[in-house]
């Protein structure tokens, strides 16, 4: 009987290493990091479909070419493997404020890796995304973040960005 183990992959874990993660990141120093490694640095040292499942939470946005990383991303996820980012939405202040920020995203940046638009040679089967508001110190937050979730593109084509999302979460399968 052969028992295939689930590994699954925290991809710029820096200061938020995950239990039952590899954790990566370009930092020696960062807590509990298994690998060390630039991910701007192309081919990933991963075998290709080995990860079952990826996190990659407030790093993409640092990296200099986001379409490569997701290529990669697409590269070591077994299929069916499924892949949660996370990202600052680009109506969130802090998005600009980071100076190590490099791209900004919206809704529907994550549809292009999931539909045939012709810019990419490799595509994830399912894109499932989510608009996240913060609740701590905007309250109404609560009311507006599932209201915008139900129809995102006339949140974010319209003046009701002056509520803005703080992250883009989206889960893409392979």
């Amino acid at each position: 009987m052969v028992i295939n183990k689930i590994i699954k992959l925290n991809l710029g874990s820096g200061g938020r290493p995950l239990e039952g993660y590899i954790n990566v990141d370009s930092n020696p120093k960062a807590l509990k990091v298994d690998i060390v490694h630039d991910l701007d640095v192309y081919p990933w040292p991963l075998d290709n479909e080995s990860i079952d499942e990826v996190v990659m939470d407030q790093c993409l946005e640092h990296l200099d070419d986001h379409n490569r990383a997701m290529k990669e991303i697409h590269r070591i996820l077994k299929r069916g493997g499924v892949a949660n980012i996370s990202v600052p939405h680009f109506t969130w202040q802090y998005a600009y404020h980071d100076p190590t920020h490099k791209h900004f995203f919206g809704y529907n940046t994550f549809f292009y890796y999931a539909h045939d638009c012709g810019y990419f040679d490799f595509r994830f089967s399912e894109c499932k995304v989510k608009l996240t508001f913060g609740k701590r110190l905007s309250f109404w937050n609560i009311i507006l973040e599932p209201l915008f979730n139900l129809f995102p593109n006339i949140y974010e084509q319209s003046p009701l960005r002056v509520f803005p999302a703080l992250t883009v979460d989206a889960i893409l399968i392979k």
